[in-house]
């Protein structure tokens, strides 16, 4: 069922997500929006929502910002026990426990014009899977054209609700995304690794052809929400830091993520 069809079919239970701290929701939103999936993901001018599935079952959830410091969360999912560990992810997602008064401090000891819009957290996803397909799909090319890739993988793999499983993935025939073949053999592979590997760490990952520290450095960052991920061989970042000589990956150092987020908002 789409998002809109959900909403309207039943009132939903709600809880608030409060955080400390400047949150820029716009800005988090706009991010998603550039790279939202058809069908799964929808977003608009004040809430994110999407598909997913936990613990092996399709749930379904809504953040609004409708009072400062807290976000409301609507969901439907199978059973109560899916609501804490679905609060975690989501904490995670959004990054809703990061200090960013203390994060951002440090970046504009540093450089003192780098932020040019406070309250920048990290926009994850859902899951290490998923920044991954993104991450190889991504590879060379721009965000638009790795959305459509990835909308395109969705269409013909799914039932148009849910994220392409690893197995999916790994049993699938992906002549029909129009890229190189080396990039379709990097990401069958990487769906065969993960489903051989479940637990395996993105940096694992190195083992398999054309997965790079580019694309392992992105799992973790919006992936895992690792706050230390500075992008520095990303080609915007490298051009975002011509014109911030002091910046780096030491002096960026514990939050070199978040660096990363403000040389793209440049």
């Amino acid at each position: 069922m789409a998002a809109s069809d959900l909403s309207k079919s039943k009132s939903l239970p709600s809880v608030e997500l409060e955080y400390k701290g400047p949150l820029d929701w716009p800005f988090m939103l706009s991010f998603y929006q550039r790279r939202a999936i058809k069908h799964i993901e929808s977003i608009d001018e004040n809430s994110y929502s999407r598909h997913a599935f936990s613990n092996d079952k399709p749930i379904w959830f809504r953040l609004t910002q409708s009072r400062p410091q807290s976000l409301t969360l609507e969901y439907d999912i199978a059973s109560d026990t899916e609501l804490k560990p679905l609060i975690a992810k989501l904490r995670r997602m959004l990054d809703l426990d990061a200090d960013i008064d203390a994060i951002e401090a440090h970046l504009k000891a540093v450089e003192p014009d780098l932020i040019k819009r406070t309250g920048i957290r990290i926009p994850g996803v859902w899951s290490s899977w998923e920044a991954g397909v993104r991450a190889v799909l991504g590879q060379q090319v721009s965000v638009t054209a790795a959305i459509t890739h990835l909308n395109r993988l969705t269409e013909q793999l799914t039932d148009l609700t849910q994220f392409p499983s690893p197995e999916l993935v790994a049993s699938a025939d992906l002549s029909f995304l129009k890229m190189p073949q080396r990039r379709k053999d990097s990401l069958s592979a990487l769906a065969n690794f993960v489903v051989e590997h479940p637990s395996a760490s993105p940096n694992e990952w190195l083992a398999i052809k054309g997965i790079g520290p580019w694309t392992v450095q992105y799992v973790q960052l919006r992936g895992l929400s690792e706050q230390d991920c500075f992008l520095s061989g990303d080609l915007v970042v490298k051009k975002a830091l011509a014109h911030f000589a002091r910046l780096n990956d030491d002096t960026a150092h514990p939050y070199g993520s978040y660096a990363t987020f403000h040389l793209w908002n440049q």
